[in-house]
């Protein structure tokens, strides 16, 4: 049996990694501009809209294996 168990249950790492930068453009900038940067990288709408509209959901850590 493989083993399924994965450090982050994200498997899309390059919407992941853009999703982590509009996080800190988020607090460095606010939420328009990163919603902005998420449409000019592909990060489909939802996701964005799910990202800027909860912020009590954002994780706290990040658990990839390899850090960006």
């Amino acid at each position: 049996m493989p083993d399924t168990k994965r450090a982050d249950p994200r498997t899309n790492t390059r919407t992941a990694a853009r999703v982590d930068d509009a996080l800190r453009i988020l607090r460095l900038d606010g939420p328009y501009p990163a919603f902005v940067f998420m449409q000019l990288a592909g990060v489909p709408r939802h996701v964005a809209m799910r990202l800027l509209c909860s912020p009590e959901r954002h994780r706290q850590a990040d658990r990839r294996r390899a850090p960006r």
